[in-house]
């Protein structure tokens, strides 16, 4: 059912204003939040919001920043049979945008939820999982050195420095070199072996631990959806599903402020990418998983380069996708057994291509 209400998207614009007036200085980042400050900004509202909110560090980068997961729930530190959504930040450092899109939509939850019933309900019933930022060194290292860096830090053996966290899960890691780069000075390389990385180990260790329903890795840019499969240009068995839930997400972003995401299978509609996030969790998990590309659409309307007024205007349009996302979840969900086998998690720790095979020959 497709609904949003106008209630919500005035209240959001007005957290958010706020929000980010406060946020304004004469840093390098601007509104935008470095590592240190986004850590003060999440344990800001956990001590603001502790009935509902926790905060917990899932690893360490390379360079020993913390990785953290906010829970958002009615009872927190409790592990309730509920529904729960994932939405991750920040994989690529240079996305600035991709980490405040579920920060904002994380504080907007936390300040919403006694005064709308809505948000009440969606927390109530569900458990959402905010990662805001998987790569903490690049994203530092953008903001200081290069703003267009894109990796992690690793010291590479060729001593070129990086891996590409978004092509390093296991999932078909390195079945070509079209979706990634064997050559450590490329921006697609992807690592010695699958979780070779500290920062995916820690996206892959939640996972395992907490049973998902969906999930959500924010990029930028391109304004568009896009579902499994992105290592080769082939059907997800559940692809009318992701369909569906990509072109009400797109609608629903449409009524907001205009912009048209497009949606469509990650191989065809971007390009190829193999270890990536979003086929590891449909391929291991059987979930749905969209990476969501911020706007702008192309490097002539800004590129990597959004603006800071657009931390509120891209917040105010992706909450009604992660809203109905969310209830999607909760309304379809029967509560059915879901813990993960001890050959499914071996099945993670095993050398690249391992179950392509049999992938392949199910498509």
């Amino acid at each position: 059912m497709l609904f949003f209400s106008l209630f919500i998207l005035t209240g959001l614009s007005f957290a958010l204003a706020s929000s980010n007036q406060s946020q304004q200085s004469n840093s390098l980042n601007g509104a935008y939040h470095s590592y240190t400050e986004l850590e003060s900004e999440l344990k800001k509202l956990v001590a603001s919001y502790p009935s509902i909110a926790r905060l917990s560090i899932l690893g360490q980068s390379l360079e020993n920043r913390n990785i953290y997961a906010l829970k958002i729930s009615d009872h927190p530190g409790q592990r309730e049979d509920e529904p729960r959504l994932a939405l991750l930040g920040c994989h690529h450092a240079r996305e600035w945008i991709s980490v405040e899109v579920p920060l904002q939509i994380a504080a907007y939850l936390l300040q919403n939820y006694a005064r709308d019933e809505r948000i009440k309900n969606v927390v109530d019933s569900s458990e959402i999982w905010l990662v805001p930022l998987v790569n903490p060194d690049g994203l530092d290292y953008s903001i200081i050195n290069y703003r267009l860096w894109r990796k992690n830090r690793r010291l590479n053996l060729d001593d070129s420095f990086g891996v590409d966290l978004n092509r390093n899960y296991s999932f078909a890691w390195g079945v070509d070199d079209s979706g990634s780069s064997p050559h450590p000075a490329s921006e697609t390389y992807r690592g010695r072996q699958p979780f070779s990385e500290p920062e995916t180990r820690a996206v892959r260790d939640l996972f395992l631990q907490v049973n998902f329903s969906a999930a959500i890795s924010y990029h930028s840019f391109s304004a568009s959806i896009l579902y499994p499969w992105s290592y080769a240009d082939l059907p997800a068995d559940q692809e009318p599903l992701f369909q569906q839930l990509a072109a009400d997400m797109a609608q629903l972003i449409s009524e907001v402020n205009g912009r048209i995401y497009y949606t469509g299978r990650a191989a065809s509609s971007l390009y190829l990418t193999n270890g990536d996030f979003i086929d590891w969790v449909y391929a291991f998990f059987n979930i749905p998983a969209f990476t969501i590309e911020l706007p702008p659409v192309d490097l002539q309307e800004g590129g990597f380069f959004n603006s800071e007024q657009d931390i509120q205007s891209l917040t105010a349009e992706n909450l009604p996708a992660v809203l109905y996302l969310l209830e999607w979840a909760i309304s379809t969900d029967s509560n059915q057994d879901k813990s993960i086998k001890l050959e499914r998690k071996n099945q993670l720790e095993k050398a690249p291509g391992n179950g392509l095979k049999n992938k392949r020959n199910r498509l």
